[in-house]
C-alpha cells in the first residue's frame, strides 16, 4: 500500500500531514457533503410521495454517522494516542442514538459546560436520530423486506417522519393565523374545479386525500413545516460540525489531524439561516 504524505502550513510552520491525515480528510469530505446533500433535498419532500424522503434519509444518515465517527476517531487520537480499531467502531454499526451518545461523551468531557458544544435534545431531535438511525440499521429495504414478510422493527421511515417530525413542527410554529389562511386557500382552490376534479391519492402513512382541499392543504401544511424540520436536522448537523471544528483546532500540529473547519464551516450557521437556505451541498477539493 502507497502511503501519501501532504503538507501544510500553519502559522508559518510547515507540517507534513500523513496518510491517516488524508484518510480523515476524506471520510470530513464525505460527511458534509452527505449531510449537505439530505438536508437538501429534505426541502424537496413532498407528503404524498415516499421517495422524496428517501433521497433525504439516504444521504443524512450516512452523513451523520460518518461525521460521528470521525469524531471519535480524532478524540480517540488526541486523547490516547492512536486511532480506534476497527473491531470498535463495528460495535457501533449504524446505531446513530449509540453513537451520537458517545459522541455527547466527548463533547461534555473535552468542552464542559460550554453551551456551544450542547447536544440537541429536543422531542423533536431525538425523533430525527431514532428515525434516520432506524432508517440506516433497518429500514432502508422496508419496501422490500415487507414484500417478503419481514416488517422493519421502526416502521417506514417516511410515515414516521410525517408523524413525528412534520406534525411536531407544524404543531409548534404552523400558527393559527397562518393555518387558517391556507385553509381558506385551500376552500378556494377546490371550488375553482367545481366538483369536476377526481384526487386518488394517500399521504405516506397511509391516510387517504380524496378532495383537492385535502390535496392542497396537506401541501400548504408540509411548506410550512418543512424550513423548520430542516432547522432542527441541521441543528443536530452543527452540533457535530462544531465539535469537528473545535477537535481541529485541538489537534494543530498534529500530522494526522486535518483542519475541519475547511469542511464543516457553512454547517455552522445561526437557526435562522438553517431554516430558510435551501441549498447545502458542498464540493470539496
Amino acid at each position: 500500500m502507497r502511503l501519501t504524505v501532504t503538507s501544510r502550513a500553519i502559522k508559518g510552520v510547515l507540517i507534513m500531514m500523513s496518510s491517516h491525515w488524508n484518510a480523515l480528510a476524506a471520510e470530513a469530505a464525505i460527511a458534509s457533503a452527505q449531510i449537505g446533500m439530505g438536508a437538501t433535498m429534505l426541502g424537496k419532500t413532498l407528503p404524498q410521495r415516499t421517495a422524496t424522503y428517501a433521497e433525504s434519509f439516504f444521504p443524512l444518515s450516512i452523513g451523520f454517522e460518518r461525521a460521528g465517527k470521525v469524531i471519535l476517531q480524532v478524540d480517540s487520537k488526541l486523547t490516547r494516542g492512536h486511532f480506534l480499531a476497527r473491531k470498535e467502531m463495528k460495535k457501533l454499526s449504524h446505531d446513530l442514538v449509540s453513537l451520537f451518545d458517545a459522541v455527547q461523551e466527548v463533547s461534555e468531557r473535552r468542552y464542559p459546560g460550554d453551551d456551544l458544544f450542547g447536544r440537541p435534545a429536543g422531542s423533536i431531535h431525538a425523533n430525527i436520530v431514532a428515525i434516520l438511525g432506524d432508517f440506516a440499521t433497518s429500514g432502508r429495504y422496508f419496501h422490500l423486506d415487507y414484500l417478503g414478510g419481514v416488517q422493519a422493527p421502526g416502521g417506514d421511515a417516511a410515515a414516521r417522519w410525517w408523524e413525528q417530525v412534520v406534525a411536531e413542527a407544524s404543531r409548534r410554529h404552523y400558527s393559527a393565523a397562518r393555518r387558517r389562511r391556507d385553509q381558506e386557500r385551500a376552500k378556494l382552490i377546490d371550488s375553482l374545479f367545481d366538483g369536476a376534479a377526481i384526487v386518488r391519492d394517500s399521504l405516506v402513512n397511509g391516510v387517504e386525500i380524496d378532495t383537492v382541499e385535502k390535496a392542497a392543504a396537506v401541501n400548504m401544511q408540509n411548506e410550512a413545516a418543512v424550513p423548520w424540520c430542516r432547522m432542527y436536522t441541521l441543528q443536530i448537523a452543527r452540533w457535530l460540525a462544531r465539535l469537528l471544528i473545535e477537535l481541529g483546532y485541538d489537534g494543530v500540529g498534529d500530522q494526522d489531524v486535518p483542519y475541519f473547519s475547511d469542511f464543516f464551516s457553512l454547517l455552522n450557521q445561526d437557526d435562522g439561516t438553517l431554516r430558510s437556505r435551501k441549498t447545502w451541498t458542498m464540493s470539496h477539493y
